[in-house]
């Protein structure tokens, strides 16, 4: 409603009220602002919240250190009223074991002092730590408070200048009210077709200052008002307003005019979502060619020229903008996956780094237990060799002391070349113990130290004196079994570092290709799943060979079907031509005019018979031989020859015969002749319609046996790449599966390993049984 005020204000250029107007859209502006810096405090209000929350837990955390810390400090207490307790009757004990148990049960009571003392220290860092975190979260929590009281004045304030805005305003409504009247009634009766169906009378400032609320200063709109919110913008910004109700009349062509940039700088409008609002109407149109018809009904004509200069850059310039968009969405992508790689890489690196510190330090160990077996090999030996050397001066094993004179000096030169060996080998394990001693941390009374012990003070500082000690005096026992644990020690650390070395993937390796490593019954199912998958493509193969073969033999089946067809075609060929030829010889064995006495005529007739049988054979190997060319009209033709030849050689000779009955006889052998020429061309163009017949089933067998051809060396390649493809399968099976048993044997080494270790350890820590204890 605000925005309406506004516009409706803004939209008089010669009204006393532009400055009021003026101010309303300076003020709504600071509303909007006042609405975000709202927001602002609502994220301030949860953060405050958080951090009360966080306050909370802290001192929760803190009260619970304290009694924890309470306790403790009451079992030292106790502790030391029981330690006074017990060595005030031990005491008067004489015997040896009474005396043995005494001393344990003051060592057992001494760890459990310092464990207990060194938990009390803990408790108070972690109280400490606890206690400077509360203060900085308190702090920030009275930095939150204080900016959220400072927008909530802010907000007050600008409540309190909204409220005096809407008086002012309200009472400037009351006093304009009969002018804004009157312009909506001329703009209701305006002639104008075009914008009568956009007009709609808007709520009166006095409605908008209803809407208000007196308590927050917010705007609260009915349903109709937010029904008609947009229209109403719309209309605010297309009514054109008259400058007075006594100009109305004569001013009427001057009022239609638009507001222009220059009207609204006037005004001194200065929030930009007005000249938005503006332009809305443009922004509208979908087209150069409605937004020319849109400037055209407000009075801005353009050339047409520069329109359809206008037109063409505004078309390159979208295909340009569109061009652009596609290589920004491109490298865009382009850009994640490059930015999702480097991630996955420098993930996989600083893996890879954390490896090999770790294996770095395992070598490092395992350089220091070979240097400290070398160490005891070398004491053993020189040990061994004192004692050879003792027994042969001793003469031990000797059969007899001829030649001691000899032997002695001999003897007195090796027992000092021994002893030379041996203080080497010990000044060498003594200087490998003090090393030891400075890097790895100390062994007290040959037990491996628990956590608490390695963290106190009184452990460290009696064992750097007995190192100190050690040093002056000679190599002993305790010393040797000293380096012996301190060369176990190192093999647990090694043990342990190993078990922080994870097993990578390549950086070459896409991960997502790579499936996330099953356990337990997943694993076992993945596996029963890539065996039946194997399978399900075994069957997939075997049937797609089954489709294959199928293919050809039904290929096989139409050649073969072809072929006999044409087989039958022939055959029906030749037995007509049989039935023919027998026909022919019945009429010729059966002919009534060979039975005539006359010598003569039965010449003449055997004379023509034979010209009508080799005029048939002809024909008949000239119709076998011809081919789509040589068609009826050829044989027609050879006929005609023939028929004309051989009735003028029998007509020159029935000429000279005037017995009427061989006349007869002669008319009907010409007759049959004429009916066995036309049963010849019949059956020679049966025969050329069952060879072009033969030809197209060739020539189909042919097509038919080029696509067996190409199915199958399809098939054939289609086969040897589903067995390609099925052979990497199960390479890649046969690869995860060794991978996954190896994972799992190196699990199972590790969890051994570690197994030994925790029963090393517990082994170590439970104190030796007596009968005391007991």
């Amino acid at each position: 409603m605000f925005t309406r005020s506004k516009e409706h204000f803004a939209l008089k250029s010669k009204h006393p009220c532009n400055d009021l107007g003026a101010e309303l859209s300076r003020v709504v502006g600071e509303l909007e602002c006042a609405m975000e810096g709202r927001k602002v405090g609502d994220v301030f209000r949860k953060h405050i919240e958080s951090a009360e929350h966080e306050v909370e837990k802290l001192t929760e955390a803190s009260e619970d250190i304290k009694q924890r810390t309470l306790q403790a400090v009451q079992e030292v207490e106790s502790l030391d009223l029981d330690s006074i307790e017990a060595q005030s009757p031990q005491s008067h004990r004489t015997t040896p074991n009474g005396h043995f148990s005494g001393h344990h049960q003051l060592h057992l009571e001494t760890r459990r002092r310092s464990s207990l003392e060194q938990e009390v220290t803990l408790l108070r860092d972690e109280n400490e730590t606890l206690n400077s975190s509360l203060s900085m979260k308190e702090e920030e929590m009275h930095k939150l408070k204080a900016s959220f009281m400072g927008i909530r004045d802010e907000r007050d304030k600008l409540r309190k200048k909204v409220r005096e805005l809407q008086s002012i305003l309200h009472a400037n409504n009351q006093k304009l009210g009969g002018y804004t009247s009157s312009s909506s009634a001329e703009q209701l009766n305006s002639p104008n077709p075009r914008h009568s169906p956009r007009h709609s009378p808007g709520p009166s400032p006095s409605q908008s200052a209803q809407n208000v609320n007196p308590s927050t200063g917010e705007l609260s709109l009915t349903g109709s008002d937010r029904r008609t919110d947009i229209p109403v913008a719309k209309v605010a910004e297309r009514v054109r307003l008259k400058q007075s109700r006594s100009a109305s009349s004569s001013s009427r062509s001057s009022s239609d005019r638009c507001v222009l940039g220059s009207d609204i700088s006037s005004i001194g409008i200065t929030n930009p979502k007005v000249a938005e609002h503006l332009a809305q109407t443009l922004q509208s149109c979908s087209s150069m060619q409605e937004i020319l018809q849109t400037l055209s009904s407000y009075g801005l004509s353009i050339p047409e020229h520069k329109a359809r200069e206008i037109e063409v850059d505004l078309e390159r310039l979208t295909s340009k903008i569109e061009h652009l968009r596609c290589q920004n969405d491109v490298l865009q992508l382009s850009l994640e996956e490059s930015k999702s790689n480097a991630d996955r890489l420098t993930m996989l690196v600083g893996k890879y780094e954390s490896n090999n510190t770790a294996l770095q330090l395992a070598v490092n160990y395992s350089e220091q237990t070979i240097e400290a077996q070398e160490v005891v090999l070398a004491l053993k030996e020189s040990e061994q060799s004192v004692l050879l050397a003792n027994c042969k001066a001793a003469g031990v094993g000797l059969e007899s002391s001829e030649g001691s004179g000899e032997d002695s000096e001999e003897t007195s030169s090796m027992l000092k070349r021994v002893h030379d060996n041996r203080k080497v080998s010990e000044n060498v394990a003594k200087a490998l113990l003090q090393r030891l001693d400075r890097s790895c941390g100390t062994m007290v009374c040959h037990v491996p130290l628990q956590p608490w012990e390695d963290l106190s003070s009184h452990s460290h500082t009696s064992t750097t004196s007995s190192t100190a000690s050690s040093c002056d005096t000679e190599f002993s026992r305790e010393d040797e079994q000293r380096l012996r644990d301190y060369i176990q020690q190192l093999k647990n650390d090694r043990a342990a570092v190993r078990l922080t070395v994870m097993e990578l993937e390549s950086v070459y390796v896409d991960p997502l290709s790579q499936e996330s490593t099953p356990s337990g019954d997943s694993q076992r199912l993945d596996l029963e799943n890539a065996v039946l998958m194997q399978e399900l493509t075994a069957l997939k193969e075997e049937k797609a060979e089954l489709k294959a073969q199928y293919y050809l033999l039904d290929k096989e089946k139409k050649t073969l079907e072809l072929k006999l067809s044409s087989r039958e075609a022939q055959e029906q060929a030749y037995r007509v031509q049989i039935d023919h030829l027998k026909s022919e010889v019945k009429d010729s064995l059966s002919s009534p005019w060979e039975e005539q006495p006359s010598s003569l005529g039965r010449h003449r007739i055997d004379v023509m018979m034979r010209n009508g049988k080799v005029e048939m054979d002809h024909h008949s190997r000239q119709g076998s031989t011809s081919s789509s060319g040589g068609g009826p009209g050829g044989c027609g033709g050879g006929g005609g020859g023939s028929g004309g030849t051989t009735p003028a050689i029998t007509l020159a000779e029935l000429s000279m015969l005037e017995d009427p009955s061989l006349q007869v006889n002669a008319a009907e052998m010409l007759r049959r002749e004429k009916r066995l020429k036309a049963r010849i061309q019949e059956l020679v163009l049966t025969l050329e319609k069952l060879q072009k017949n033969s030809e197209m089933r060739h020539q189909q067998s042919a097509e038919f046996v080029a696509d067996l051809k190409r199915a199958n060396s399809a098939l054939v390649t289609a086969y040897e790449k589903a067995k390609k493809k099925h052979q990497s399968r199960l390479k890649k099976l046969e690869a995860q599966m060794m991978a996954m048993v190896e994972r799992h044997d190196t699990q199972v080494r590790m969890l051994k390993q570690r197994i030994a270790l925790l029963e090393e350890e517990n082994h170590a820590s439970r104190p030796p049984h007596n009968e005391t204890s007991l």
